[in-house]
Protein backbone atom coordinates (compact mmCIF):
# COMPACT_ATOMS: atom_id res chain seq x y z
CA UNK A 1 0.00 0.00 0.00
CA UNK A 2 1.37 3.43 -0.95
CA UNK A 3 2.42 5.77 1.85
CA UNK A 4 0.25 8.86 2.29
CA UNK A 5 2.00 11.94 0.80
CA UNK A 6 1.78 13.97 4.00
CA UNK A 7 3.57 11.18 5.89
CA UNK A 8 6.54 11.00 3.51
CA UNK A 9 8.42 14.05 4.88
CA UNK A 10 8.10 12.76 8.44
CA UNK A 11 9.35 9.33 7.45
CA UNK A 12 12.27 10.84 5.55
CA UNK A 13 13.08 13.19 8.43
CA UNK A 14 13.19 10.24 10.81
CA UNK A 15 15.33 8.27 8.34
CA UNK A 16 17.82 11.12 7.90
CA UNK A 17 17.95 11.71 11.65
CA UNK A 18 18.59 8.01 12.30
CA UNK A 19 21.41 7.84 9.75
CA UNK A 20 22.95 11.05 11.07
CA UNK A 21 22.74 9.92 14.72
CA UNK A 22 24.33 6.58 13.83
CA UNK A 23 27.26 8.12 11.95
CA UNK A 24 27.63 10.87 14.56
CA UNK A 25 28.02 8.17 17.23
CA UNK A 26 30.58 6.26 15.16
CA UNK A 27 32.55 9.44 14.43
CA UNK A 28 32.50 10.48 18.09
CA UNK A 29 33.70 7.07 19.28
CA UNK A 30 36.49 7.07 16.67
CA UNK A 31 37.66 10.61 17.54
CA UNK A 32 37.54 10.06 21.29
CA UNK A 33 39.35 6.72 21.00
CA UNK A 34 42.08 8.30 18.88
CA UNK A 35 42.39 11.22 21.32
CA UNK A 36 42.69 8.95 24.36
CA UNK A 37 45.08 6.50 22.68
CA UNK A 38 47.45 9.25 21.55
CA UNK A 39 47.41 10.82 25.01
CA UNK A 40 47.91 7.42 26.65
CA UNK A 41 51.01 6.59 24.58
CA UNK A 42 52.45 10.04 25.23
CA UNK A 43 52.35 9.36 28.98
CA UNK A 44 52.73 5.58 29.04
CA UNK A 45 56.23 5.69 30.55
CA UNK A 46 55.01 7.65 33.60
CA UNK A 47 51.92 5.47 33.95
CA UNK A 48 53.91 2.24 33.79
CA UNK A 49 56.52 3.44 36.31
CA UNK A 50 53.70 4.29 38.73
CA UNK A 51 52.70 0.56 38.71
CA UNK A 52 49.01 1.29 38.30
CA UNK A 53 46.38 -1.43 38.44
CA UNK A 54 43.67 -1.95 35.85
CA UNK A 55 41.13 0.07 37.85
CA UNK A 56 43.56 2.98 38.04
CA UNK A 57 44.06 2.88 34.28
CA UNK A 58 40.28 2.95 33.80
CA UNK A 59 40.00 5.90 36.21
CA UNK A 60 42.66 7.77 34.26
CA UNK A 61 40.82 7.18 30.98
CA UNK A 62 37.48 8.18 32.51
CA UNK A 63 38.95 11.53 33.58
CA UNK A 64 40.24 12.09 30.04
CA UNK A 65 36.98 11.29 28.24
CA UNK A 66 34.92 14.45 29.10
CA UNK A 67 37.66 16.77 27.82
CA UNK A 68 38.15 14.62 24.71
CA UNK A 69 34.40 14.64 23.97
CA UNK A 70 34.20 18.42 24.39
CA UNK A 71 37.04 18.86 21.90
CA UNK A 72 35.86 16.49 19.16
CA UNK A 73 32.05 16.63 19.43
CA UNK A 74 31.58 19.55 16.97
CA UNK A 75 33.91 17.84 14.48
CA UNK A 76 31.95 14.58 14.86
CA UNK A 77 28.74 16.49 14.06
CA UNK A 78 30.20 17.79 10.80
CA UNK A 79 31.66 14.44 9.79
CA UNK A 80 28.42 12.65 10.71
CA UNK A 81 26.22 14.78 8.43
CA UNK A 82 28.71 14.66 5.54
CA UNK A 83 28.94 10.87 5.71
CA UNK A 84 25.17 10.44 6.11
CA UNK A 85 24.35 12.58 3.08
CA UNK A 86 27.33 11.27 1.13
CA UNK A 87 26.15 7.66 1.53
CA UNK A 88 22.58 8.68 0.67
CA UNK A 89 23.88 10.40 -2.45
CA UNK A 90 25.76 7.26 -3.53
CA UNK A 91 22.53 5.31 -3.18
CA UNK A 92 20.79 8.04 -5.25
CA UNK A 93 18.46 8.68 -2.34
CA UNK A 94 19.06 12.44 -2.34
CA UNK A 95 18.22 12.54 -6.05
CA UNK A 96 15.00 10.63 -5.38
CA UNK A 97 14.07 13.12 -2.65
CA UNK A 98 14.68 16.09 -4.96
CA UNK A 99 12.84 14.62 -7.95
CA UNK A 100 9.81 13.88 -5.73
CA UNK A 101 9.45 17.61 -5.11
CA UNK A 102 10.59 17.60 -1.48
CA UNK A 103 13.04 20.14 -0.07
CA UNK A 104 15.93 18.18 1.39
CA UNK A 105 16.95 21.15 3.55
CA UNK A 106 13.54 21.12 5.22
CA UNK A 107 14.01 17.44 5.90
CA UNK A 108 17.14 18.41 7.82
CA UNK A 109 15.10 19.94 10.65
CA UNK A 110 15.38 16.70 12.60
CA UNK A 111 19.15 16.88 12.19
CA UNK A 112 19.18 20.36 13.69
CA UNK A 113 17.14 19.10 16.64
CA UNK A 114 19.88 16.54 17.32
CA UNK A 115 22.44 19.29 16.92
CA UNK A 116 20.61 21.36 19.53
CA UNK A 117 21.03 18.43 21.90
CA UNK A 118 24.72 18.34 21.02
CA UNK A 119 25.01 22.08 21.80
CA UNK A 120 23.42 21.54 25.22
CA UNK A 121 25.87 18.68 25.81
CA UNK A 122 28.80 20.97 24.90
CA UNK A 123 27.55 23.52 27.44
CA UNK A 124 27.20 20.87 30.14
CA UNK A 125 30.70 19.60 29.40
CA UNK A 126 32.32 23.05 29.39
CA UNK A 127 30.42 24.33 32.40
CA UNK A 128 30.64 21.34 34.74
CA UNK A 129 31.92 17.97 33.51
CA UNK A 130 35.26 19.06 32.04
CA UNK A 131 36.25 21.15 35.12
CA UNK A 132 35.25 18.23 37.35
CA UNK A 133 37.29 15.77 35.28
CA UNK A 134 40.28 18.14 35.15
CA UNK A 135 40.21 18.42 38.94
CA UNK A 136 39.92 14.66 39.27
CA UNK A 137 42.78 14.16 36.81
CA UNK A 138 45.00 16.57 38.76
CA UNK A 139 44.18 14.72 42.00
CA UNK A 140 44.86 11.35 40.32
CA UNK A 141 48.17 12.52 38.86
CA UNK A 142 49.34 13.94 42.17
CA UNK A 143 48.37 10.97 44.34
CA UNK A 144 48.85 8.02 41.99
CA UNK A 145 51.63 9.13 39.64
CA UNK A 146 53.67 11.59 41.74
CA UNK A 147 52.90 9.67 44.97
CA UNK A 148 52.16 12.84 46.93
CA UNK A 149 49.53 13.27 49.65
CA UNK A 150 46.06 14.53 48.65
CA UNK A 151 45.76 18.32 48.27
CA UNK A 152 43.06 18.35 50.98
CA UNK A 153 45.77 17.46 53.50
CA UNK A 154 47.98 20.35 52.45
CA UNK A 155 48.12 23.42 54.64
CA UNK A 156 48.62 26.85 53.12
CA UNK A 157 51.26 28.72 55.08
CA UNK A 158 52.41 32.33 55.41
CA UNK A 159 50.41 34.04 52.68
CA UNK A 160 48.63 37.34 52.04
CA UNK A 161 45.15 37.62 50.57
CA UNK A 162 43.34 40.73 49.34
CA UNK A 163 39.62 40.56 50.03
CA UNK A 164 36.65 42.93 50.03
CA UNK A 165 38.10 46.09 51.63
CA UNK A 166 40.40 43.83 53.64
CA UNK A 167 43.90 42.38 53.49
CA UNK A 168 44.60 39.10 55.27
CA UNK A 169 47.93 37.92 56.63
CA UNK A 170 47.55 34.25 57.53
CA UNK A 171 50.26 32.08 59.07
CA UNK A 172 48.41 28.80 58.48
CA UNK A 173 45.11 27.90 56.80
CA UNK A 174 43.82 24.34 57.30
CA UNK A 175 41.31 23.51 54.59
CA UNK A 176 40.02 20.31 56.15
CA UNK A 177 38.81 22.01 59.35
CA UNK A 178 38.31 25.50 57.81
CA UNK A 179 40.57 27.20 60.33
CA UNK A 180 42.97 30.14 60.12
CA UNK A 181 45.83 30.32 62.62
CA UNK A 182 47.96 33.35 63.37
CA UNK A 183 45.65 35.63 61.41
CA UNK A 184 45.82 39.40 61.09
CA UNK A 185 43.19 41.31 59.09
CA UNK A 186 43.50 44.93 57.96
CA UNK A 187 40.07 46.48 57.26
CA UNK A 188 39.69 49.61 55.09
CA UNK A 189 36.90 52.00 54.18
CA UNK A 190 35.87 52.90 50.61
CA UNK A 191 38.63 55.49 50.35
CA UNK A 192 41.17 52.83 51.42
CA UNK A 193 41.78 54.37 54.83
CA UNK A 194 42.70 51.87 57.55
CA UNK A 195 39.83 51.59 60.05
CA UNK A 196 40.52 48.35 61.96
CA UNK A 197 43.14 45.69 62.55
CA UNK A 198 41.89 42.34 63.82
CA UNK A 199 44.52 39.93 65.10
CA UNK A 200 43.82 36.54 66.62
CA UNK A 201 45.54 33.30 67.46
CA UNK A 202 42.86 31.33 65.61
CA UNK A 203 39.68 31.81 63.57
CA UNK A 204 37.28 29.01 62.63
CA UNK A 205 34.34 28.96 60.23
CA UNK A 206 31.20 28.05 62.18
CA UNK A 207 27.58 28.37 61.14
CA UNK A 208 28.17 30.73 58.23
CA UNK A 209 30.52 33.15 59.98
CA UNK A 210 34.03 33.38 61.44
CA UNK A 211 34.61 32.88 65.18
CA UNK A 212 37.86 34.41 66.40
CA UNK A 213 39.74 33.23 69.50
CA UNK A 214 42.26 35.02 71.73
CA UNK A 215 42.65 38.21 69.80
CA UNK A 216 42.60 41.97 69.79
CA UNK A 217 40.84 44.63 67.72
CA UNK A 218 42.52 47.97 67.03
CA UNK A 219 40.10 50.66 65.81
CA UNK A 220 41.28 53.87 64.16
CA UNK A 221 39.06 56.95 64.13
CA UNK A 222 39.09 59.69 61.49
CA UNK A 223 40.92 61.95 63.91
CA UNK A 224 43.83 59.53 64.16
CA UNK A 225 42.94 58.15 67.57
CA UNK A 226 43.49 54.46 68.23
CA UNK A 227 41.58 52.21 70.63
CA UNK A 228 42.29 48.59 71.46
CA UNK A 229 40.05 45.82 72.78
CA UNK A 230 41.03 42.29 73.73
CA UNK A 231 38.68 39.31 73.49
CA UNK A 232 38.69 35.60 74.14
CA UNK A 233 35.98 34.65 71.65
CA UNK A 234 34.09 36.79 69.18
CA UNK A 235 31.97 36.28 66.06
CA UNK A 236 32.98 38.62 63.24
CA UNK A 237 31.15 38.96 59.92
CA UNK A 238 33.49 39.08 56.93
CA UNK A 239 32.86 38.82 53.20
CA UNK A 240 35.47 36.12 52.68
CA UNK A 241 34.64 32.46 53.23
CA UNK A 242 36.90 29.39 53.51
CA UNK A 243 36.28 28.57 49.88
CA UNK A 244 37.89 31.86 48.85
CA UNK A 245 41.19 30.78 50.39
CA UNK A 246 40.90 27.18 49.21
CA UNK A 247 40.36 28.32 45.60
CA UNK A 248 43.79 30.00 45.63
CA UNK A 249 45.20 26.56 44.78
CA UNK A 250 42.51 25.73 42.23
CA UNK A 251 43.32 26.19 38.56
CA UNK A 252 40.88 28.01 36.32
CA UNK A 253 40.45 24.90 34.15
CA UNK A 254 39.21 23.05 37.26
CA UNK A 255 36.55 25.64 38.13
CA UNK A 256 32.97 25.08 37.03
CA UNK A 257 31.03 28.00 35.58
CA UNK A 258 29.76 29.19 38.99
CA UNK A 259 33.21 29.12 40.58
CA UNK A 260 34.77 30.85 37.60
CA UNK A 261 32.10 33.57 37.61
CA UNK A 262 32.63 34.21 41.33
CA UNK A 263 36.38 34.26 40.79
CA UNK A 264 36.01 36.88 38.05
CA UNK A 265 33.69 38.94 40.25
CA UNK A 266 36.18 38.81 43.11
CA UNK A 267 39.08 39.85 40.86
CA UNK A 268 37.13 42.80 39.49
CA UNK A 269 35.93 43.76 42.96
CA UNK A 270 39.51 43.83 44.25
CA UNK A 271 40.77 45.84 41.28
CA UNK A 272 42.68 43.07 39.48
CA UNK A 273 42.65 42.40 35.74
CA UNK A 274 40.12 39.68 34.90
CA UNK A 275 40.35 39.66 31.09
CA UNK A 276 41.76 36.09 30.63
CA UNK A 277 39.24 34.59 33.04
CA UNK A 278 36.19 36.48 31.75
CA UNK A 279 37.24 35.56 28.21
CA UNK A 280 37.43 31.91 29.28
CA UNK A 281 33.90 32.24 30.68
CA UNK A 282 32.60 33.69 27.40
CA UNK A 283 34.51 31.07 25.43
CA UNK A 284 32.83 28.20 27.28
CA UNK A 285 29.44 29.66 26.38
CA UNK A 286 30.21 30.51 22.77
CA UNK A 287 31.42 27.00 21.90
CA UNK A 288 27.79 25.89 21.90
CA UNK A 289 27.38 27.68 18.54
CA UNK A 290 30.08 25.60 16.85
CA UNK A 291 27.93 22.47 16.21
CA UNK A 292 25.28 24.54 14.39
CA UNK A 293 27.86 26.22 12.15
CA UNK A 294 29.75 23.03 11.37
CA UNK A 295 26.62 21.05 10.57
CA UNK A 296 25.47 23.80 8.20
CA UNK A 297 28.86 23.74 6.49
CA UNK A 298 28.62 19.95 6.28
CA UNK A 299 25.14 20.14 4.73
CA UNK A 300 26.32 22.70 2.20
CA UNK A 301 29.32 20.61 1.18
CA UNK A 302 27.33 17.38 0.95
CA UNK A 303 24.51 18.87 -1.15
CA UNK A 304 26.60 20.98 -3.55
CA UNK A 305 26.55 18.30 -6.25
CA UNK A 306 24.53 15.18 -6.73
CA UNK A 307 27.55 13.13 -7.75
CA UNK A 308 30.06 13.68 -4.95
CA UNK A 309 33.29 12.03 -3.87
CA UNK A 310 33.03 11.38 -0.16
CA UNK A 311 36.78 11.47 0.47
CA UNK A 312 37.19 14.82 -1.32
CA UNK A 313 34.16 16.25 0.48
CA UNK A 314 35.47 15.13 3.90
CA UNK A 315 38.92 16.58 3.12
CA UNK A 316 37.35 19.93 2.20
CA UNK A 317 35.21 19.85 5.34
CA UNK A 318 38.22 19.14 7.55
CA UNK A 319 40.13 21.99 5.89
CA UNK A 320 37.24 24.43 6.48
CA UNK A 321 36.92 23.28 10.07
CA UNK A 322 40.66 23.74 10.63
CA UNK A 323 40.50 27.32 9.26
CA UNK A 324 37.46 27.96 11.45
CA UNK A 325 39.21 26.88 14.65
CA UNK A 326 42.41 28.66 13.63
CA UNK A 327 40.50 31.92 13.13
CA UNK A 328 38.71 31.31 16.42
CA UNK A 329 42.05 30.94 18.19
CA UNK A 330 43.37 34.13 16.60
CA UNK A 331 40.30 36.06 17.75
CA UNK A 332 40.69 34.73 21.30
CA UNK A 333 44.34 35.82 21.29
CA UNK A 334 43.38 39.32 20.14
CA UNK A 335 40.67 39.44 22.80
CA UNK A 336 43.10 38.40 25.52
CA UNK A 337 45.58 41.03 24.37
CA UNK A 338 42.88 43.69 24.50
CA UNK A 339 42.85 44.38 20.75
CA UNK A 340 39.25 43.13 20.45
CA UNK A 341 36.36 43.43 22.89
CA UNK A 342 35.86 40.07 24.60
CA UNK A 343 32.30 39.60 23.31
CA UNK A 344 33.45 40.34 19.75
CA UNK A 345 36.42 37.97 20.08
CA UNK A 346 34.21 34.96 20.85
CA UNK A 347 31.33 35.85 18.49
CA UNK A 348 33.19 37.10 15.39
CA UNK A 349 34.41 33.64 14.19
CA UNK A 350 30.87 32.24 14.50
CA UNK A 351 29.44 35.20 12.57
CA UNK A 352 32.03 34.92 9.77
CA UNK A 353 31.78 31.17 9.25
CA UNK A 354 28.06 31.13 9.99
CA UNK A 355 27.60 33.69 7.21
CA UNK A 356 29.78 31.56 4.91
CA UNK A 357 27.71 28.47 5.72
CA UNK A 358 24.41 30.26 5.06
CA UNK A 359 25.75 31.63 1.76
CA UNK A 360 26.79 28.14 0.65
CA UNK A 361 23.39 26.73 1.59
CA UNK A 362 21.56 29.48 -0.31
CA UNK A 363 23.45 28.50 -3.46
CA UNK A 364 22.02 25.01 -3.13
CA UNK A 365 18.44 26.29 -2.98
CA UNK A 366 18.80 28.37 -6.16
Amino acid sequence: METAPYLRPRILQAYLAREFAKLLSFSLIAFVSLFVIVDFFERIDRLVRAELGMLDFLRYVSFKVPFAVSQVLPAAVMLGIMLALGIMSRRHETMAIRTSGLDILRLSRSVYLITAGVAVTVLALNFYLVPWSQGGLAFFWQTKINKRPPPSLHKMQHFWYKGDQAIYNIVLFQKDIQTMEGVKIYLFDRSFQLVQIISAARAQWQGGHWRFYQGMIHTFSTGGEETGERFQERDIVLTERPGDFAELEKKVTEMDVGELYRYVQRLERDGYKSTPYRLDLYNRLSQAFAPFILITLGLALALRHEDIHISAMVAMGVALMFVYWLFYGFCLSFGQAGHLPMAVAVILPHLVFGGLAVKMVRRITK
